[in-house]
Parts: C-alpha cells; sequence; structure tokens
C-alpha cells in the first residue's frame, strides 16, 4: 500500500484523478456495450425487455452522443458513437446517449411500446445495472491505474 503525506498531496490528487476518469469512462463502456442489440419480431425475434430489436435496421445505428464538459463533442451517430465521446470524458462531465432521430423516428415506440406491442425498455434495464458497472470499473481501476 501506497502511504503518502502532505508533501506529495498532488501526486495523490493526480492519482485519485486519473482513477476516478477511468471509473466514469469504464463504467459507460460497459453500460453501453451491455445494452443487447437482437433480432426483432420482424426478424424472427422477439421483443424482449432490455433490448433494442433489430426489426427496421437503423434503430441501434441512431444512436446520438453528445458530451458536454471538460471538452465538447457533439453531434457523432452510429452503434459506435459512444466511443469517441467516451475516449474525451473526464469525471463530473455530462453526457447525453440518445435513439432516434431522423435516422429512427420511430425508437420511442420501440422503447415504451405503441400500438399494443410491449416497448422493450432498454434505457432502464441498462440504467438498473450502473451500480455494478460502476463496481466493476472501480475494481478495474485500482488494478490498471498506477
Amino acid at each position: 500500500m501506497t502511504k503518502y503525506s502532505f508533501a506529495n498531496l498532488d501526486k495523490w490528487a493526480d492519482k485519485s484523478e486519473r482513477r476516478m476518469d477511468y471509473v466514469v469512462r469504464q463504467a459507460t463502456n460497459d453500460l453501453l456495450r451491455g445494452i443487447n442489440i437482437a433480432p426483432g419480431i420482424n426478424r424472427g425475434g422477439s421483443r424482449k425487455k432490455g433490448t433494442i430489436p433489430r426489426d427496421l435496421g437503423p434503430l441501434a445505428a441512431s444512436l446520438q452522443s453528445t458530451l458536454l464538459g471538460t471538452s465538447a463533442l457533439s453531434g457523432p451517430t452510429g452503434e459506435n458513437s459512444y466511443v469517441g465521446v467516451i475516449g474525451r470524458m473526464k469525471a463530473g462531465d455530462k453526457a447525453r446517449f440518445a435513439w432516434g432521430g431522423a435516422v429512427a423516428p420511430y425508437a420511442p415506440d420501440v422503447h415504451y411500446g405503441a400500438n399494443g406491442v410491449m416497448g422493450t425498455f432498454w434505457i432502464p434495464e441498462a440504467a438498473k445495472k450502473w451500480n455494478s458497472y460502476v463496481r466493476g470499473a472501480v475494481a478495474k481501476g485500482r488494478a490498471v491505474v498506477p
């Protein structure tokens, strides 16, 4: 275990900041990668709670990722658009991830359900796992951030 004194407080603060940045990036990455994309009803699958169904194709690719904070990044879209945002995130930043827009205007209907078809609610299902993603990222951060 490393011992810190008042003389090397800056070193301790830098390490803490690096670990916090690592945790926010890793936990956010794990959360977004953990959302299952599965065949939907039109492709022989089902509407399973917590998944993004691939019925019409562009829903998963309609992800819009935005970063507000120490740096700003707006506009990347696509299934993996979150990668650039996460790469720039720092602890305390705010990021926004949304599906739909002009690419998939039906996203709210798929998420919440419409016309008698059950919604898949992938956002709250992913959010329920946030604490476990953070715990995992903290454990990884202790091991990899010097």
